[in-house]
């Protein structure tokens, strides 16, 4: 938690992005091939009908499903063998997360490349 109040004390607000703020940059900017867009692959009168959590309505929702189903097969003496579906509802969970950090780590670094391209033209104009 330290590192990060630092962070923004020394770089500042305009460097550091907010986690819920939006991009500000194109999100293609960088990847000449473009990117594989994420895409839900539940609807959401599939959630509605398993009784997914607001929390569990994500790109994993999927894995919800499975694990729910899993779950209400199989008496609460017997979860164990719903093991492999929660593995991989923590598994897609954590990779999730990690793209999550990934593009906020691609939004500061792409603040501060603007930042210093905003300088430099600031002193040659002044020149």
């Amino acid at each position: 938690m330290g590192n990060t109040w630092v962070r923004e004390f020394r770089e500042g607000p305009e460097i550091t992005p907010r986690q819920d703020s939006v991009p500000t940059f194109d999100p293609m900017l960088g990847f000449p091939n473009g990117r594989k867009p994420r895409v839900m692959t539940v609807t959401a009168e599939e959630m509605d009908a398993v009784q997914l959590q607001p929390g569990e309505r994500n790109f994993c929702a999927e894995y919800h499903i499975a694990a729910k189903v899993c779950f209400w097969k199989y008496p609460w003496f017997m979860n164990f063998k719903c093991s492999h579906e929660k593995h991989a509802v923590d598994e897609c969970l954590r990779e999730d997360y990690k793209l999550r950090m990934m593009e906020w780590e691609r939004e500061r670094r792409l603040r501060i490349r603007q930042k210093k391209i905003d300088e430099l033209e600031a002193a040659e104009s002044l020149d």
